[in-house]
C-alpha cells in the first residue's frame, strides 16, 4: 500500500496507480506471459517485479533513476493482466507512471532526438510518408550515424505500397445491421492500407456500415504509453471532436490504438472533458465484443 506519500499527491489518476499497486499479491502468475522475463529471466523484468519498483519510487523508498531502467524495457502488452487472478489493472499504474517520471527525467540529447522524431513522426501518416521516403536516401549514411538513428534507418520498408483515398462512408451490403466509426491508425495508413480496406469489406458484407471521419487524427496512443500524456490529450481531444456520438461502436483494427482508447478515462481523469473521454474509451470495440453484443 502506499503508506508514505497520500494519494491525492499522486494526481488525478492516483486511486486507479494505487489499487493497482495494492491488487498485486505477488502470486507469479504474470511471470509465464511477460515477453521481457522470459527472454531476461530478471524478477526485476517481470510485472509483479516492477509493480514492486513503482511503489518504492512513490513511497520515496527508491530513486526513479534505479527503477526505470527496468520499467524502461515493459512493453506494455498487458499480456499479464489477463492471466492475473487477482485482476491487478497493470496499465493503470504503467502510463501515469512513466507520465510522472518523464516530467522530471533528463535524457541525453540523443535520446532527445529519438523520441522527438518518433512522436513527431509516426503519428501523422503524410510525415510518415515523408520520411520513409527521405530514408531512403540517409541508408547511404547509414555507417555515420549513430547506433540508434542507424537501427531506425534498419526497420524502414525499401517500398511503400499504394494507399487509395478513404471514403467517408463504407456502405453496407443489403439490410444495414449495425452503423460503426473506423480509426483508421497512423502508421497502417502508410504501412499496410490493405488491412482497412479488408476490413471495410468484410463489415459491409456482414451488413455494416462504417464511417471514416475526416477529421480523425493519431488517438495518442504512442504518445501515451512514452510518457508524453499532455501530447495524448492534444491528440485524443481532436477524436473526441471528429467522431460522432450516434454510431453503434468505434472500431479499429489497430491493437495499439484500441488499447489507448480503453485508457481514455485514465489518461483524461481530472480534465473538464473526462465524462466524454470515458465515454469515448467505452464505445471502442473489438471485432469479438462488437459481434457478440
Amino acid at each position: 500500500m502506499l503508506h508514505t506519500i497520500p494519494v491525492e499527491t499522486l494526481g488525478p489518476q492516483g486511486k486507479a496507480m494505487a489499487q493497482a499497486v495494492e491488487s498485486c499479491v505477488h502470486c507469479g502468475f504474470c511471470l509465464a506471459t511477460c515477453p521481457t522475463y522470459k527472454v531476461l529471466g530478471e524478477e526485476m523484468d517481470s510485472p509483479r517485479g516492477r509493480i514492486f519498483l513503482m511503489k518504492e519510487v512513490l513511497e520515496g523508498q527508491m530513486s526513479a533513476a534505479d527503477a526505470l531502467p527496468f520499467i524502461d524495457r515493459c512493453l506494455g502488452c498487458m499480456a499479464c493482466v489477463t492471466a492475473c487472478p487477482s485482476g491487478v489493472e497493470y496499465g493503470d499504474l504503467l502510463a501515469p507512471f512513466r507520465a510522472r517520471t518523464e516530467q522530471a527525467r533528463r535524457r541525453p540529447p540523443l535520446d532527445r532526438t529519438v523520441r522527438t522524431l518518433v512522436k513527431e513522426t509516426l503519428p501523422y501518416p503524410d510525415r510518415f510518408r515523408l520520411a520513409v521516403q527521405s530514408g531512403r536516401v540517409g541508408r547511404w549514411l547509414r555507417p555515420l550515424l549513430p547506433t540508434e538513428l542507424g537501427a531506425m534507418l534498419d526497420l524502414l520498408p525499401a517500398e511503400l505500397p499504394e494507399a487509395p483515398p478513404l471514403p467517408e462512408i463504407y456502405p453496407a451490403q443489403g439490410v444495414r445491421r449495425a452503423r460503426v466509426a473506423l480509426l483508421a491508425g497512423c502508421v497502417q495508413q502508410v504501412l499496410a492500407p490493405q488491412i482497412t480496406w479488408a476490413t471495410l469489406r468484410v463489415l459491409a458484407r456482414n451488413g455494416v456500415e462504417t464511417l471514416i471521419p475526416r477529421e480523425q487524427g493519431c488517438c495518442g496512443s504512442l504518445s501515451l504509453h512514452i510518457g508524453e500524456a499532455e501530447q495524448a490529450r492534444s491528440l485524443a481531444r481532436k477524436n473526441l471532436a471528429a467522431f460522432p456520438a450516434d454510431v453503434d461502436a468505434v472500431i479499429t483494427n489497430a491493437a495499439g490504438c484500441g488499447s489507448g482508447m480503453h485508457e481514455y478515462g485514465l489518461l483524461f481523469a481530472g480534465e473538464e472533458d473526462a465524462a466524454a473521454a470515458s465515454a469515448f474509451g467505452a464505445r471502442d470495440a473489438t471485432s469479438a465484443s462488437f459481434w457478440t453484443s
